[in-house]
């Protein structure tokens, strides 16, 4: 029958049909596994209000799924092929924790034991990783493939990486980084934020965790080389709110999450290699525009109200609880999953979290305040300047009656000078990171609200200092 079809149509059709065919057959078998199911187009539409279309917008397509998909079918192999059947590959980052964004890096491990071994202590040489990232250099040059592109060889880091750009020339390229990991234990504290996001089956978590991030990343606090807060972090913090209660007393519904240990255990698991990435969560998102700003609203509440007087605790979300905590000063301690003695914002400078996040915090709750009291037009230009890039114009605009009552000054002198710049910038030096720990104990003696620095400054009229000498010298 189908060929009496192909029969019947004009021979031009037949070949159109034939391609397409054969096109479907080839995006099936490239998207495959995990990746199998696609979008809708409904689905893609834009949604009932900005914060819903914005998130829309930032969630990965299938065509970049389909990409991250067939890098690592690639690397795979060629990692099998260079170091036996027994290597494997494991996947870290915000594909693990399943809230990856449009445009995210792919962070992949090579893992170079046997399976008996890759359950024991995630540690590497590093001179073994060197040796495995050169030879998985080599077989991709001399393989010359054309969707996988080697960008960067940054071999000269604490932790030797590979950075590889997959896609087809001219378009758009997913930036894979493959580095060498000791054991199949590593990014188990990545796996544990999907297992923890996966309990709510309704997606609202993924969904605010997601928001919380394109956040951080726009206004530029995840730079950690500039002692800001990393992405992870971020997730983190989100996770510990939700695990609060989130804002079920605001809204009438429970969007909590449970502790970490109820989910996971208190041990961690090792990576299945056959299934090294999962799904990404919340492809289809079922938060609604009010859920979603009466999310925001309760975590930048919390944040810039309840967190900054968490500083003498340490934030668990495997336990679910803020636990006392002694030693020096920190502004912010975030226990690891399964590393509890390990700190999420351990590069977070005390500068840059008083006069940077801290009033970014701020400035999102008061953002937040008239996106819940706005629809239409206005409730559209709020949203764009919460999210607008740091360093834009009027990015710190707000409604004249908000600004009167609560008057800040302009966010884009927040930033210290040394903790401006992009992401590339090399490490500080020993002299460096001694002039800052000065100026940290500096921001440390001054956190007090009466404090000189905290004052306006206010400027005398010249006929009220002539006067003054007037007194003082009447001759």
């Amino acid at each position: 029958m189908q060929e009496k079809l192909f029969t019947a149509d004009a021979p031009g059709k037949r070949r159109k049909k034939r391609k397409r065919a054969c096109t479907g057959e080839v995006m099936a078998a490239k998207v495959g596994g995990a990746f199998a199911s696609t979008l809708s187009t409904e689905t893609r539409a834009v949604g009932n209000g900005p914060l819903r279309g914005l998130l829309l917008s930032v969630l990965p397509d299938a065509a970049e799924l389909a990409a991250v998909h067939s890098c690592l079918g690639h690397v795979q192999v060629l990692t099998r092929h260079l170091l036996g059947e027994t290597a494997a590959i494991v996947v870290q980052g915000s594909y693990a924790q399943g809230l990856a964004l449009r445009g995210s890096d792919l962070d992949v491990a090579v893992i170079e034991a046997t399976p008996k071994e890759s359950k024991q202590k995630d540690a590497v040489d590093r001179k073994k990783a060197l040796a495995c990232l050169r030879q998985l250099a080599a077989a991709l040059q001399e393989a010359k493939l054309p969707d996988i592109r080697i960008a960067l060889r940054i071999f000269s880091a604490k932790v030797p990486v590979l950075r590889l750009h997959c896609g087809a020339k001219g378009g758009r390229n997913t930036v894979v980084d493959v580095s060498v990991g000791g054991s199949l234990l590593r990014g188990a504290c990545d796996r544990s934020v999907y297992a923890m996001l996966k309990q709510d089956k309704l997606g609202i978590s993924t969904a605010l965790c997601r928001m919380v991030k394109l956040w951080a990343k726009r206004r530029r606090l995840t730079n950690t080389l500039k002692g800001g807060l990393s992405s992870f972090s971020f997730v983190l913090l989100t996770i510990f709110f939700l695990q609060q209660g989130g804002e079920a007393n605001a809204a009438g519904q429970a969007h909590s999450l449970p502790p970490q240990s109820m989910v996971t255990g208190t041990k961690p698991t090792p990576a299945n290699p056959e299934k090294c990435c999962p799904h990404p969560l919340g492809l289809q998102p079922l938060a609604t525009e009010e859920d979603l700003a009466r999310l925001l609203l309760a975590f930048f509440n919390w944040a810039a109200e309840d967190l900054p007087r968490l500083q003498s605790f340490t934030l668990s979300v495997s336990s679910a609880k803020a636990e006392r905590r002694a030693g020096p000063f920190k502004p912010l301690i975030l226990a690891v999953p399964f590393a509890p003695g390990e700190n999420a914002a351990r590069c977070l400078r005390a500068d840059v979290w008083e006069m940077l996040i801290r009033r970014e915090l701020q400035r999102a709750s008061r953002f937040m305040k008239q996106v819940v009291s706005q629809s239409g037009p206005d409730r559209r230009e709020t949203v764009r300047l919460l999210f607008a890039p740091a360093g834009e114009d009027q990015e710190n605009a707000l409604p004249e009656s908000e600004e009167a009552e609560d008057p800040q000054p302009p966010e884009s002198q927040d930033m210290p000078s040394d903790a401006e710049g992009s992401q590339s910038d090399p490490p500080l030096g020993r002299a460096a990171r001694k002039r800052r720990r000065k100026i940290e104990r500096r921001a440390r003696s001054r956190q007090s609200p009466m404090s000189d620095a905290s004052m306006p400054e206010v400027v005398a009229p010249v006929d009220r200092w002539l006067g003054l000498r007037t007194l003082l010298n009447p001759q």
